[in-house]
């Protein structure tokens, strides 16, 4: 190639580069536009709308009754919620009374707004489909009110960060985390999706009226409008969801009191107006928050009480109070000499402390307790009472379930997202030394939330001295340095920043208290990772210099890696999740409740552990003496007392005799939740019934066989729930209540004649590091219940087991036992439901249908008849139903409708004539 022709070359590749070039920078015009980038983000958004939508309906074809074809709810709760919208449907209003709840105790219904939505979406829908039930409109809603959901909190963190990629990165995360998934999904038609909805709505209005109150603004009717319409929200919040609106109560009070604090923080400057404006905004929202609810049916006591008695709300009251004084102080500025005037906060902080113990105290409060209880309140946000403790979403949680919740990847990017969020409000500090010693002191106080509860078995594990003392030195270190800042410099913080910052505290300090609050505080997560991969973005891009720009972009792609992985696996859980999940009333549910409605009459009473009665009342179309709404906790101590754990036939009998008990229930999960209800069901001091009951499995590796018979060895583990004292000849053994443990069973067997024939059991007990071997006087195999008179009163429950080898199902017919301790092995529970009365202490309670486990039935289909319970991938058995009539004998007592008293204060009554 000759000269000019590579110059032609060179020329026309040099023109191809000019015209890519111009090509690529026209292209970056045009996508830079601000109306192309809205486009760009909305259509992302609808995308991710429909799809996280779509994703939460495959479930719906799941959500039928096997035995009537109709829709029915996923979780227990909403079936009490879709029974309220059907009577309205049907009624036009809800009765008086619920005849289906407690009948003595005449109770009302929920004044939650849930009911009244689904019969108006039903409505609506019904326009379009004829054929549409208000079944079906109750499963799709919670999926309606997510989508509208998602829809307000792209606006809200849009509105906190001013940044449309932060609000998209949030809302696709909030999609597709497994944490929000389940209360969101299709048959959840609780409470939660309409009050998460409730909750931005009320938290982006609130935004939005703190950035207008920042302005040196002159506005008084905005003021009032706003404070107005916030008030209304929250009443809607409320009536959606009382538990969420719970922390609108603190985090509205908590960053308005910030707020107000730094407007008024330069004294010389002072805009009276402007700050006659924050305090008629707060007056506002505060008493039309109580005004706007007693429309949708709450009481005034009980509206006052929500926004200002609660024990989480006194914040709100307090805040009032505060600025009313404050306020005054700055008008009446005279009223204090110069040098107490630049101490003005702490004595309106004064005032506020002094009224409100007077007040506590003419209320009949111990200012004592009551400081005791906001301490307790900061370690175990969701208290401590046994009926709550015992709830298996309501128990307190480690870091480590939360992590294993959300991904390693996703929780170190939350906890550097709150990290980075300390460094962005730090900014609003004048002095740079301040700045430093206040981004510190907050990685203190976040870390030492997060860190003070790592796992059970950690130097950290919540109750621990030195998990206190971190817990509570970051919260001291943080605030008292912050205080020191605000008298000796200057600050000014971004309404939205202060926001969030309240949002931070609340949703650390009460996202640690129970596993249910998992949920609530997924938005907040969210945020928070990605508020951090944004804010790299903007470093790496505004930084001048060349180290730090590398570091941030190198930190930068590890987190924009780390967010790929994290979504990638969310969205593949979520959706498996989403396509897999069926009610929890399953099919031997749907089919034992199918009898109930068939068999029984209309007006039945039935008694059972609490968890089942909104699943009796619906499904069964039976009234229930308890149920999950908990109107009455007293009694759900008197049928874990006086009836599941009960030793006295005739003590469970005159319970439910007083009770108007027709029918009893028991499930067979019941046998796993017998630590809670033996502990609800406990004395004052709860444990005199506190036990479990244990499944031990065989060792298949330590079968002996012999030419005489088999020794076969369970193993499995529980606690000695009392103290055993055998004695053995001249020795006397002691194995103490707590400290010793139940680990094995030893069981020999002979066949005699085709019949199994047991020699004595013995149990394997562990204590002081020692193996200890005593023989348990009971075993009951195959309805037979065998006595050698002597031993350990125990009694060994054998039952079959099966397990999966090469794709068959293998069964063995001894392959586990049920160790029944003395103290279980009398109770109502063990004697009725595991051991079929086998001592006929219950003659006049008479079996009249037993649901088998769905398990069960298939193997039984294929010729494996082995019995009505089995371990297969956990222990299976039916649901049993009886019915109860009463000897003469048996005393009906008014005790045992009592709406409350002391744990255990009956056991002295006289049951029988």
């Amino acid at each position: 190639m000759n000269e000019e022709e590579r110059g032609k070359n060179n020329d026309g590749i040099s023109f191809n580069i000019s015209k890519a070039s111009d090509f690529f920078n026209k292209a970056k015009e045009f996508f830079c536009q601000k109306k192309v980038i809205n486009i760009i983000i909305i259509v992302l958004f609808l995308f991710l709308l429909i799809g996280s939508s779509g994703m939460r309906l495959q479930n719906l074809d799941l959500l039928k009754d096997s035995t009537t074809g109709k829709y029915i709810p996923l979780a227990l709760d909403p079936f009490y919620f879709l029974r309220l919208a059907e009577t309205i449907q049907d009624q036009g209003s809800l009765p008086d009374f619920d005849s289906m709840r407690y009948l003595p105790l005449k109770v009302g219904f929920s004044n939650e707004i849930g009911p009244q939505a689904v019969v108006l979406l039903y409505k609506i829908i019904s326009v379009f489909d004829k054929e549409a039930t208000i079944a079906f409109a109750d499963v799709i809603s919670p999926v309606i009110f997510f989508a509208l959901g998602l829809i307000v909190f792209f606006f809200l963190i849009y509105v906190l960060t001013n940044s449309k990629t932060t609000a998209l990165l949030s809302s696709g995360f909030l999609a597709v985390i497994p944490l929000y998934l389940h209360r969101t999904m299709a048959g959840f038609s609780d409470h939660e999706a309409i009050g998460m909805f409730a909750f931005f709505l009320v938290m982006l209005v609130y935004a939005l009226g703190l950035k207008f109150l920042e302005k040196e603004n002159k506005s008084l009717m905005k003021a009032v409008l706003f404070g107005l319409f916030i008030g209304f929200l929250t009443a809607f919040t409320i009536v959606s969801w009382g538990g969420i609106a719970t922390f609108v109560f603190m985090i509205i009070p908590l960053s308005f009191l910030i707020f107000w604090f730094l407007k008024v923080q330069n004294q010389e400057e002072l805009n009276k107006k402007s700050i006659f404006n924050c305090l008629i905004f707060y007056i506002i929202w505060f008493f039309s928050s109580i005004i706007f609810s007693l429309p949708y049916g709450v009481s005034l006591y009980s509206a006052i009480g929500k926004v200002t008695l609660s024990t989480s709300s006194l914040i709100n009251g307090a805040v009032l109070l505060f600025i009313i004084v404050d306020y005054f102080l700055i008008l009446k500025r005279n009223i204090l000499k110069e040098k107490l005037r630049k101490f003005r906060i702490l004595i309106s902080l004064g005032v506020v402390v002094i009224i409100g113990s007077i007040f506590l105290v003419l209320s009949g409060e111990n200012l004592i307790s009551f400081f005791v209880d906001i301490f307790n309140r900061l370690l175990n946000p969701f208290g401590i009472g046994r009926t709550g403790l015992t709830v298996a979403e309501n128990a307190r949680p480690y870091l480590n379930q939360f992590i294993s919740q959300i991904s390693k990847i996703f929780f170190w990017l939350f906890y550097l997202g709150l990290i980075l969020f300390g460094i962005e409000m730090s900014k609003g500090i004048s002095k740079k030394k301040n700045r430093v010693l206040f981004s510190f002191f907050w990685i203190l106080m976040v870390s030492g939330i997060l860190f003070s509860r790592i796992s059970s078995g950690s130097l950290l594990n919540g109750t621990s001295f030195i998990s206190k003392f971190i817990y509570f030195s970051g919260l001291i270190l943080f605030f008292g340095y912050a205080a020191k800042i605000y008298f000796r410099d200057e600050i000014k913080i971004k309404s939205e920043l202060i926001l969030i910052f309240s949002w931070v505290f609340f949703m650390l300090i009460s996202g640690m208290g129970a596993v249910r609050f998992f949920f609530f505080i997924a938005p907040f997560v969210v945020f928070m990772a990605c508020f951090f991969v944004v804010k790299l973005f903007d470093y790496s891009r505004e930084t001048k210099d060349d180290f730090f720009r590398t570091i941030f972009v190198i930190s930068l792609i590890f987190a924009v890696v780390g967010l790929v992985i994290s979504g990638t696996a969310f969205v593949k859980s979520s959706s498996f999740q989403a396509e897999n999940t069926g009610p929890s009333a399953n099919f031997q549910w749907q089919n034992s409740m199918n009898w109930v409605r068939d068999n029984t009459p209309q007006d039945s009473i039935f008694v059972h552990w609490w968890d089942y009665g909104f699943w009796i009342q619906y499904l069964g179309q039976r009234p229930t003496v308890t149920d999950g709404g908990h109107a009455n906790g007293f009694w759900d101590h008197l049928i874990g007392r006086y009836l599941l754990t009960t030793t006295q036939p005739e003590t469970a009998l005159s319970f439910m005799k007083s009770q108007n008990v027709s029918y009893l229930l028991i499930d067979p999960t019941d046998l796993g939740k017998y630590p809670a209800y033996s502990k609800i069901g406990s004395d004052d001091t709860g444990g005199d019934r506190l036990s479990q009951i244990p499944i031990m499995l065989l060792d298949p590796n330590r079968i002996q066989k012999s030419e005489n018979g088999t020794l076969r060895i369970y193993q499995g583990g529980a606690a000695v729930d009392e103290d055993i004292i055998y004695k053995e000849g001249k020795n006397e053994i002691f194995l103490p209540k707590n400290n010793a443990i139940v680990a094995g069973v030893i069981l020999e067997t002979a066949l005699e004649g085709g019949l199994v024939t047991f020699s004595q059991p013995k149990g394997i007990f562990i204590y002081n590091q020692k193996q200890i071997t005593l023989p348990l006087r009971y075993v009951y195999f195959e309805d037979r219940i065998m006595d050698f008179v002597t031993g350990v009163d125990a009694i060994v429950r054998i039952i079959p087991s099966a397990g999966q080898n090469n794709q068959q199902i293998q069964i063995d017919k001894m392959g586990a036992v049920i160790y029944l301790s003395p103290k279980v092995s009398k109770s109502f529970f063990a004697q009725l439901y595991l051991l079929n009365d086998v001592f006929d202490n219950y003659e006049t309670i008479n079996l009249v249908h037993s649901q088998p486990d769905q398990v069960v039935s298939s193997f039984a289909s294929q010729g494996a008849n082995f019995g009505e319970f089995i371990f297969f991938q956990g222990f299976r058995g039916p649901i049993k139903i009886w019915e109860v009539s009463y000897p003469s004998n048996i005393l009906a007592k008014e005790e045992f409708i009592r709406l409350d008293g002391e744990y255990a204060e009956f056991d002295d009554l006289k049951f029988v004539i």
